[in-house]
């Protein structure tokens, strides 16, 4: 039976880097690859689990990488890819990162040993320090979905998360809240960034003060927004509305306020961005500034396929879809405020 050293010896290249070429488990050459591929047709090696993506040069597998599959809108997100792949002919291996750029690259590594045909990938940075140590992983074509890495050439759907940040923070204005605070994301996030941005714009727009006691940590995790406005709020001078960048992070700043005995709306006014499956059975039905996650998620799938169809090369386009408020019943408005103004 032929072994990876007989593989190495008919390409003419070292085991280690017959192995790296077959399980793409690191950065090989393309004049490589096809030696090795050549060499592993030729003798007839059956390497584990990639006997038949060698030999018909694809597997029908596409990757998808999330920040965390728990979180109820990127489970509609990888509930869309399967469907589309399914129909397309096409397997779906889901990975979450758990927020973890470390665990991220450790997938994609994993990814190239499937021999993935494509991936979708929302990632943990954006920055271009980011984008240097993961560019090397991916060798497929590739879809960023709601947001971008600096550097890295790949088409991206994405909302317009400055607009998301701006209409929740106006409808809080509009209400006569003055003193909003807001649940911010992480460094290196643009998608955190730019709703922060849209929070600034509102405030900026009307002659209003950005008090650094009003960014409360939040991380776009329930558990560190939880406690981020459960401490704010036993401070003096509390918020009179609190703008949630994320659903997670509004789920922890409702289960702070209800913690602390306080009740939403009539005490404090909550709004976030992206909507909620459930929203109807929460109390208060949530006010939200929701994305057409369906839409997008079928838009990046739909990008994804035509580019494995097409095989041609990335343009590093962005596809943007624009945000919608729906109103519902966790905003009121704030009298006193009004009154003040």
């Amino acid at each position: 039976m032929a072994t990876i050293k007989d593989v190495a010896k008919r390409a003419g290249v070292a085991i280690s880097t017959a192995s790296a070429a077959i399980n793409r488990s690191a950065p090989v050459s393309d004049e490589v690859i096809a030696k090795v591929e050549a060499a592993v047709r030729d003798i007839g090696y059956v390497p584990h689990g990639g006997a038949r993506s060698l030999r018909m040069g694809h597997s029908r597998l596409i990757g998808l990488i999330l920040p965390d599959i728990t979180n109820p809108h990127f489970a509609r997100v990888a509930k869309v890819v399967e469907s589309a792949c399914l129909n397309a002919g096409y397997m779906v291996a889901v990975y979450s990162t758990g927020e973890d750029h470390a665990r991220e690259q450790q997938i994609l590594t994993m990814m190239r040993m499937q021999r993935v045909d494509g991936l979708i990938i929302i990632p943990t940075r954006s920055d271009a320090k980011h984008g240097a140590r993961i560019v090397d992983q991916i060798h497929v074509p590739t879809i960023l979905l709601d947001s971008f890495v600096e550097g890295l050439p790949y088409d991206v759907v994405k909302l317009d998360n400055i607009a998301a940040g701006r209409i929740a923070t106006e409808h809080l204005i509009e209400l006569g809240h003055r003193r909003i605070a807001v649940t911010i994301g992480r460094d290196n996030i643009v998608t955190g960034e730019h709703r922060l941005e849209g929070y600034r714009q509102a405030l900026a727009a009307r002659g209003l003060p950005i008090e650094q006691d009003l960014l409360l940590p939040g991380r776009f995790d329930q558990s560190v927004a939880h406690d981020g406005v459960f401490a704010r709020m036993k401070q003096p001078d509390p918020p009179t509305a609190i703008f949630a960048l994320s659903n997670m992070m509004m789920l922890g700043t409702l289960n702070a306020l209800h913690e602390l005995g306080l009740s939403v709306p009539e005490d404090v006014s909550v709004i976030s961005i992206d909507d909620f499956d459930f929203a109807n059975i929460m109390n208060p039905p949530p006010t939200v500034v929701a994305a057409p996650v369906l839409e997008m998620a079928q838009t990046a799938i739909s990008a994804l396929l035509d580019e494995l169809a097409s095989k041609r090369l990335p343009s590093g386009s962005q596809t943007v879809f624009e945000p919608r408020l729906i109103v519902r019943k966790s905003c009121a408005p704030c009298f006193t405020a009004a009154m003040v103004d």
